[in-house]
This record gives structure tokens, sequence and C-alpha cells, in this order.
């Protein structure tokens, strides 16, 4: 009786178990297809379409560009090297995203000046965007007046690429928290190991300002 008892016992527990498995799997599952890129898609494909009924253009077009920029990072942002306009559109998407959420008009400047690609250059992914990030992350403020100055420049032998920005009280702490996606040291890292004796890297850090000016060699 024993024997039989703790047999059953057994199978019993070993049968919770398996629902267990069975219910974590599927929950496991569930959350994959959440974050399936097609799944992502498709409901970016639907909102897109539920705002031009709405005639929400600028709605619309944010949600165009935000799947352009996941598309980018899905395709574009795991390869070595990539073109030159690939990098500039993804910057472009990323800042009209931004000034979407920021009145320009209360004491808010942002200027923009970037060269588009006349030739076929290419360079590594996502160097430049951190910078970007920062400057929209720690430059801008909605109680003071605010800047950001992007300039990005090519010619023959050269990639230069200036970002100046506002700091605000609220926003003293430095580039080396890496709050602000991939980070500074990050950034120095794969500059090294991507482009060694080919870039210059100039950063200034103030109470009221940052600067970082980054020169590549894209000869």
């Amino acid at each position: 009786m024993v024997l039989a008892y703790a047999r059953k016992f057994l199978a019993k527990e070993n049968t919770d178990l398996k629902v267990e498995v069975s219910q974590k799997t599927a929950e496991l599952s569930n959350l994959r297809s959440q974050i399936n890129p097609h799944f992502l898609f498709n409901a970016l494909n639907t909102l897109y379409s539920v705002s031009l009924k709405e005639n929400a253009a600028q709605t619309s077009d944010g949600i165009q560009k935000l799947g352009d920029m996941m598309r980018f990072m899905l395709h574009e942002n795991h390869q070595d090297r990539i073109p030159l306009g690939k990098e500039i559109e993804y910057l472009n998407n990323f800042i009209d995203i931004q000034r979407m959420r920021i009145d320009e008009s209360h004491e808010i400047k942002i200027e923009v000046n970037i060269q588009n690609a006349e030739r076929e250059i290419f360079i590594a992914p996502m160097l430049l965007n951190p910078f970007i990030e920062n400057a929209f992350k720690h430059g801008i403020s909605f109680r003071s007046p605010s800047w950001i100055y992007i300039t990005l420049t090519h010619d023959a032998q050269h990639l230069y690429f200036k970002v100046h920005n506002s700091i605000h009280q609220k926003t003293e702490e430095t580039l080396e928290d890496n709050s602000h996606g991939i980070g500074l040291e990050n950034v120095k890292k794969r500059l090294g190991l991507i482009y060694p004796n080919r870039h210059t890297l100039e950063i200034q850090n103030s109470d009221h300002d940052f600067f970082v000016s980054l020169v590549l060699g894209v000869y």
C-alpha cells in the first residue's frame, strides 16, 4: 500500500509539474509573440492606418518614422558597415520624433545641418546617434531656455560630426552613466576598435553646455 501510495503521489507531482511547465511555456510563447518583429510592424501598420482615417497627419508621420527606425535597428544595426545615407535617415527620423514632443516656440532652439551623402560612404552603424540621444535627454528643459545644434558634413576623406547642447541643473550627471543607450564608454571603445588612428573625438563639458566633435576617416 505504501509503495502504491508513493507511486500515486509521484505521478500526481509529475502531472502537476508538466502542467506548470506547459503554462510557463505558453506564457513564454505569448511573450515572444508580442515582441516578434512581425507583430510589432503589423501593430504599427494598424496604428498608422487608424491615424490616417482620423486625419492625424502628425501622428501617422511619427508612426511611420518609428517603423523605419525599428527596421533599421533590426536589419542594419548588426552589420559591420552601412551606407552613410541609411545612418543619416535614422538620425533624421530620431530627431523628427523628438521634435514632435517639443514646443520649439517656448525658448527651445534646435538647429540641424546634416549634409546628405553625395558619394558612396560606409560607416559603422550607431556611432553618432548616442550623442544626439544625449543632447535631447540632457539638453532640453521645459522651464529654462534650451538649445541643441547638430552638424554632420563630409569631404573626400573625412566625416565631421558635432553636437552642442545646453545643460541644466537636473541633468548635471555625466555621460558616464549608461542610462542613455549605448553609453559614451561603449562608443569610445567601438571607435578605438573600428577606427584606430582614423578618428578624433573631442568632448567639452561644463555646468552650462556639452560639446562633442568627432572626425572619422572615411577614405
